[in-house]
C-alpha cells in the first residue's frame, strides 16, 4: 500500500481532538505505518536548511553523552529512528523505534547496536536494565509525553542519566512547511519552554541537573536523573 493511501486512511478522526484515545491511535498510527522520513539520510546529505539542524543536532547529542553518559552499563535509545544518533553511541547500544521500516534500516547500518521494535509507552525492558537514555526530537510528537517518561524512568537503574531533547517553543517552526525533505503530515508537533521541561521532569519524577535553549534557540536540552533512592 502506498503512503498516500495510508494517509487518507489515517485522517484525523472526525470529531476527535489531541486528549481524546481516539487521537492517540490515530497519532501512533502514523509513526508505525506512514512515516518514512530518513534522518540520516537528511543528515549526511545536504537536502536543504533541514540538513544542517540535523548536523548540529547529532554533534550536541554526541558531547552530551561524551559528558553525562554513564561509563558503565547499556545505553538506550529511545525513539532511535533510522539511527541518526545511535551511530555515535557505544557497540552494543540499544535502539528503540516504533516504525517496522526504521527497525530494518537501522538493523542493516548498525549491525553491532541492537534494533528493537516497540513502543516508547510500553518498551520491552526489564526494570533498571540501562545506565543511560537518549530521547531526542520524540517527545513532541507524543500527545501523552508522561506515558514515555514513566517508561524511561522504569527502564533507567537508580541514579542513570537520561539525555533528552525537544523543539522549543520559536516562531521557525511554523516554517516547517518549506522543508523540501522534512514529513508535512505529521499529526502532532508540541513545542517547550525551558520552564515547561523542567516542570515536565519533575512531574515525571526526574531530578533535572540541567535544562537550556540550543541550536539558535531553536532546541532545548536536558539532563535528569533517576534519583538513586
Amino acid at each position: 500500500m502506498s503512503n498516500s493511501s495510508q494517509q487518507r486512511r489515517l485522517e484525523t478522526p472526525d470529531g476527535f481532538g489531541p486528549g481524546t484515545p481516539q487521537f492517540t491511535a490515530w497519532t501512533k498510527a502514523y509513526y508505525q505505518q506512514v512515516e518514512t522520513y530518513d534522518w540520516v539520510d537528511a543528515a549526511d546529505r545536504l537536502q536543504g536548511i533541514e540538513s544542517l539542524f540535523h548536523r548540529k543536532r547529532q554533534r550536541e547529542i554526541r558531547g552530551l553523552f561524551a559528558r553525562y553518559g554513564q561509563a558503565r552499563g547499556l545505553v538506550l535509545d529511545a525513539g532511535c529512528g533510522t539511527g541518526l544518533n545511535l551511530r555515535h553511541l557505544p557497540e552494543g547500544s540499544v535502539g528503540l523505534d516504533i516504525n517496522p521500516r526504521n527497525i530494518e534500516l537501522v538493523a542493516k547500518r548498525l549491525p553491532t547496536h541492537p534494533a528493537v521494535l516497540g513502543d516508547i509507552e510500553a518498551m520491552p525492558f526489564d526494570d533498571e536494565a540501562f545506565s543511560t537514555v537518549l530521547c531526542t526530537e520524540v517527545l513532541e510528537h507524543l500527545p501523552n509525553p508522561e506515558l514515555a517518561l514513566a517508561e524511561i524512568r522504569r527502564v533507567l537503574a537508580p541514579g542513570g542519566c537520561l539525555i533528552g531533547m525537544v523543539p522549543a517553543r520559536a516562531p521557525v517552526w511554523k516554517l516547517r512547511f518549506l522543508s523540501r525533505s522534512c514529513p508535512h503530515t505529521e499529526p502532532f508537533h508540541n513545542e517547550y519552554r525551558v520552564n515547561e521541561v523542567r516542570a515536565m521532569m519533575t512531574d515525571a519524577g526526574f531530578q533535572t541537573e540541567r535544562a537550556n535553549y540550543s541550536l539558535g534557540w531553536f532546541s532545548v536540552i536536558f539532563i535528569a536523573h533517576k534519583p538513586s533512592v
